[in-house]
């Protein structure tokens, strides 16, 4: 019995650490912390990458998307449905998440649709300009 209520002291004290975390984390970024992180695949082909982001609920209206060089911010919000829930699996909230792609990408060429609740966002890849050679 002392072993269990040692164990739940452990997790109240874990519990509270990853809360104070949380604040000085929105004390240094000025960010609220996100509640849930959404599931990505990132493919590429010769003169694309691909972004595919599993967002079921999240309106194109919630979305936001921001490159930068070749680093890429996705963030938004899940609004929780109307009604009693008498079971949420399901994260609600607020959301955001970085990707470093592996090279540039031509700013303002992406393009994105969000369909049954999977956003595909196409960049393109910037192409090097060739370096000369001397003689």
């Amino acid at each position: 019995m002392l072993e269990r209520l040692d164990r739940l002291e452990t997790l109240r004290k874990l519990k509270e650490l990853q809360e104070r975390i949380a604040e000085l984390a929105y004390q240094l970024t000025g960010e609220e912390p996100a509640a849930w992180t959404p599931k990505v695949d990132l493919l590429e082909d010769e003169d694309h990458y691909v972004l595919l982001v599993d967002l079921p609920g999240v309106r194109p209206e919630d979305l936001e998307l921001l490159e930068e060089g070749s680093r890429i911010t996705l963030a938004g919000i899940r609004h929780p449905l109307p009604g009693v829930y008498l079971l949420e699996e399901r994260p609600m909230g607020t959301f955001r998440r970085t990707l470093d792609l592996p090279s540039p990408i031509e700013e303002g060429t992406a393009q994105a649709s969000l369909r049954q609740g999977v956003l595909e966002v196409r960049f393109k890849k910037r192409k090097g300009a060739p370096l000369p050679l001397s003689q």
